[in-house]
Order: structure tokens, then sequence, then C-alpha cells
């Protein structure tokens, strides 16, 4: 067939109209304005996006094209959708990247769950965004967690709230004495209102503290611990909890300095974990003649170079002194007087100091000590 100035025309137009055609729609980010608010493009991908029971919230869907789609559906009930506007999009992508924006609202009674978004009408092709219907749920308080009668490992918790089954447990701000223990968290049981949430420690301790917080165990990965009093994929916000166990030695300080020279006064401060209680019990036993309070046992090393101080009972050459924390006390100073350098000392040498309460005397960990140095001058 000869090619005629009219057959050129045809085809030249059969090709304009041609390139004319959208390429195929791809979605390749989203922004939610939370998890993706610190990205130019948003989250890359097609989901799921996190939407929680009860909002509702616009999601800007970015891809390829996507500006082409004229219609949305979602699957299951409680979630509708609508396109908000649709727009050619120049923050740096891909030239041609266009944005389809979807308003979602969810029912306060939207099943949890992941449902598919599908975008249609979009030159003859179907594409899928993926959402992640969020329990709104709202953990409040934990019950009063009683004092325990011996050095724990493993608590329970009891954690009282609004919608939130299927609950996750995480720990955050731990602290510990001793120190440096790690916790697991794990749910027992939860309901709608209420859960049960046991904490086992890597060693025994006498006391821990921390932030609980409760989320739905089939987003798991999305509660990220904060400071919020509402942090989204979480049952509200942290919860603060502190578990006592025995009265222990929590610290030995020195408030007038750690260096004592020959003739000074070294001052020992020692803190208990927490005030000394009106009964004196060993492992839940009331001794028979007790005076109320706690006592510690404590002894400085050398302690041949040191002589009483007013006010404090000690004895260089007693195994352990001893002091009574009167009820209510938690700190008491202690001081004793520098007479000589030990024999050996050249300029400075180390000394320790160590206390620990009578029920714990034997217990390594709670056997505190603290270091401070003598000196010529």
């Amino acid at each position: 067939m000869r090619l005629t100035p009219r057959l050129l025309l045809a085809a030249s137009l059969l090709a304009s109209c041609a390139l004319a055609v959208p390429a195929r729609a791809d979605i390749t980010h989203y922004q939610d304005g939370r998890f993706c608010a610190g990205l130019v493009l948003g989250c890359s991908g097609n989901g799921p996006v996190a939407l929680e029971q009860g909002e509702t919230r616009v999601i800007n869907v970015k891809g390829q094209n996507v500006n082409f789609c004229s219609a949305v559906t979602v699957g299951g009930a409680g979630v509708t959708v609508a396109v908000d506007g649709t727009k050619l999009i120049a923050d740096g992508a891909t030239a041609g990247t266009g944005q389809v924006d979807l308003r979602f609202t969810l029912a306060g009674d939207a099943v949890p769950g992941n449902r598919n978004v599908t975008l249609s009408n979009c030159v003859g092709a179907n594409f899928t965004l993926v959402i992640g219907v969020l329990r709104n749920g709202d953990a409040t308080a934990i019950a009063p967690i009683p004092d325990q009668s011996n050095l724990f490992t493993t608590v329970d918790l009891t954690v009282s709230g609004v919608n939130i089954a299927n609950a996750g447990a995480k720990v955050a701000s731990t602290t510990s004495i001793p120190a440096s223990a790690t916790v697991q968290a794990q749910v027992l049981a939860s309901t709608a209102t209420s859960a049960t949430v046991r904490l086992t420690y890597s060693t025994a301790l006498a006391k821990a503290t921390g932030q609980l917080f409760l989320f739905d165990a089939a987003n798991a990965g999305m509660c990220v611990p904060g400071v919020s009093t509402k942090i989204l994929a979480c049952y509200g916000g942290s919860i603060p909890f502190t578990i006592n166990g025995p009265n222990v030695v929590e610290s030995i300080t020195f408030p007038n300095g750690s260096r004592v020279t020959p003739g000074s006064v070294l001052a020992i401060r020692v803190k208990l974990v927490r005030p000394a209680s009106g009964t004196k019990s060993t492992t839940g036993i009331t001794l028979a003649g007790s005076t109320g309070g706690e006592v510690v046992k404590w002894q400085v090393h050398p302690s041949a170079v040191f002589v009483a101080e007013t006010g404090t009972a000690f004895s260089p050459t007693a195994s352990l002194n001893s002091v009574r924390f009167s009820t209510g006390t938690q700190t008491t100073d202690l001081l004793v007087r520098l007479q000589q350098v030990p024999a050996g000392c050249v300029t400075t040498c180390a000394a320790t100091v160590e206390a620990r309460t009578e029920d714990y005397r034997e217990a390594a960990p709670f056997r505190r000590t603290a270091g401070f140095t003598i000196a010529f001058q």
C-alpha cells in the first residue's frame, strides 16, 4: 500500500492519541500526617495505613497517574471512603506522579483488622490501598500493687480501661534495684475493660519502676512508647507503676565529699529503697521485742584507722556495725573520723564502705558498697 499524505496524517493522529492515554496507575506512597508526616513523599508502598475506630482522616495517595482514578470502595462494614480531590504533584516525585485524596470515616465499632480499598476508573485498571483499622482503646489505671514480702522476679498487674480487648503489653523507662534488670511483659488475659499483665524480670529485685503500655496485639509494631497521653495504636498513653519488695539499701553517698585526710570527718549517707516501716520483720515474721524501724549493718574498710564521731555508734574491730532507721526514716548519716592513713599508703589509697539490711546480709546484690579516698592531705 502506497503511503499517501492522507494516510500519514491519520497515522500521526492515532499516535498522538495513544501518547495522550495515561500510563497504568501505580500506588507508590501515601501520606497519613502521622507516621509519614516527616517524609516529603510520605510512607512508601500501599499500606497498611493505620486508622482508628471513630476517626475521620484524609489520606493522600500518590503514584504514577493515580490522579486519574475517580472512584473508590472499601471492603467491610463500619468504614466509608470518598475521593476528596485529585492533582498532579511536584514535590520531588517522578514526573507525572499524581495524587488522589481519600477521606475515610470510621464508625466507633468498626471491626479491627486490615481492609482493601479499591481505586477504580483509573483508565482501565483498578488499584489497591490497604488500611488497618485499630481499636481506639484507653488503658486508664493499674490496680494497687501489694508490697512483695520477698525478692521478686514475677509480678502480675491488673489494668482497667475501655475497649482494651486483644491486648498486648510493652514496658519502657524501667529502673530496678539492683540496677540493669531486663523485663518481659505478657498479657495473660484481656477483656474490653480489664487486662492481666505479667512482668518477668531477669533477676530477683527489691524494687522496680516503669511505664506500662497496652495495645491491640494485632498491630503490635505500631504502638511506639512515648510521652503523650494518647499514642496512636496504643491503648491511650503510658501508666506508671512501682513494685516494692523487701526494704534494702538503695545507695551509699558522701555528702561532704569522698576524700578524707587525717583528723577530718567522713560523712556517709545511707539511703533505703523506701522509708523504714513501723514493724521490723524478717520475710514477713515480726521479731519479738522489735522497737520498729529497719536495722542496717555497715562498716568501713580499712576500719582500724577510723574512730567513732559523736552521734554514731562505731567499732573498728566489729565485723559489722549496726544502725537503726527509725519508723518513717529513709536516709541517715554516719560519721567517722580518720586518725591516720593506713600502713603502706603512699600518697592516696582506696577505701570502701559497705552496708546491707539485716534481712539480706548474705545476699550479694544487696550488699551495697561505695568507694572513697584516704589521702595524706
